[in-house]
């Protein structure tokens, strides 16, 4: 039987992903503008301390262009669920999950929701999946509390004639590499499938396929995903007091291949 997409009704599991992103090259996340306490033309988005941080909603953003690409790729039919529609297309036949026409929004059938709207949600429907901002974790050594920020030059550049653009030089900032940043996702009512998605997005950022951030045509942006825990709950084991079911970092790679299996048989089946 296949599962309901608005399922928010009824808690059946919540999964909490734990882990750290870190930087193996320049990071750059911009703010908009020039800030009170930065001479850089573009500085980085910090917090109210001062530091960088990665906001969770730049990271769903990445994770969804990533699988959406990936999905329209594949050019599965359309029957296995394995299909991507376009967010941006303001039409209701064939366009955006939960688009619609005139005087029919009750008409939507969220069943019919493509995987990625599944997963991260659609207009009339709520994502499945919570990023937190990824703060910058600080070295415990760290007394003076250090803030891991480069300032680099940029110009720019005439792309007829390939040369500087009226000599026109700016600077911009970047997250230095080695920076460490704690990493929280949080899934409610997670599907094997869907979970394969996930971590096929994350795959993606980990091996360099998909870059964080500005300027990644410039090697700005690589960053590597270490998963260090998770944990799982059921709405039984919330009322019966039962302890959280914890999964330390050497179990969750046998639990991220079952995702994967039931991802790919998922290309096998109709849905």
């Amino acid at each position: 039987m296949t599962s309901s997409v608005a399922d928010f009704h009824k808690l059946k599991q919540r999964l909490r992903l734990s882990g750290q992103i870190v930087t193996r090259t320049g990071l750059r996340i911009g703010s908009g503008g020039s800030g009170e306490l930065d001479g850089a033309d573009l500085p980085v988005l910090r917090d109210a301390q001062g530091y960088p941080f990665i906001p969770g909603a730049s990271l769903k953003g990445s994770l969804r262009s990533t699988i959406e690409a990936l999905v329209r790729g594949a050019e599965l039919p359309r029957d296995t669920g394995l299909w991507a529609c376009d967010p941006l297309l303001e039409s209701y036949e064939g366009g955006a999950c939960g688009h619609h026409a005139p005087g029919k929004r009750g008409e939507v059938d969220p069943e019919q929701h493509c995987a990625v709207c599944r997963l991260f949600g659609s207009r009339i429907v709520a994502s499945h999946v919570r990023f937190s901002d990824a703060l910058m974790r600080l070295p415990e050594s760290d007394v003076i509390g250090r803030v891991p920020v480069e300032v680099r030059d940029g110009v720019a550049i005439d792309r007829d004639l390939r040369t500087v653009y009226g000599g026109q030089k700016y600077d911009f900032e970047v997250v230095s590499p080695g920076t460490c940043f704690d990493l929280e996702v949080f899934i409610e009512n997670p599907k094997d499938w869907l979970m394969g998605l996930l971590i096929m997005g994350f795959d993606q950022i980990r091996d360099g396929f998909t870059a964080l951030g500005g300027f990644t045509s410039r090697g700005l942006g690589r960053v590597d995903i270490v998963w260090s825990g998770a944990i799982e709950v059921s709405a039984r084991d919330l009322l019966e007091g039962k302890p959280e079911k914890r999964l330390p970092s050497g179990d969750l790679e046998p639990r991220f291949s079952t995702f994967r299996e039931a991802l790919a048989a998922r290309t096998q089946r109709r849905a």
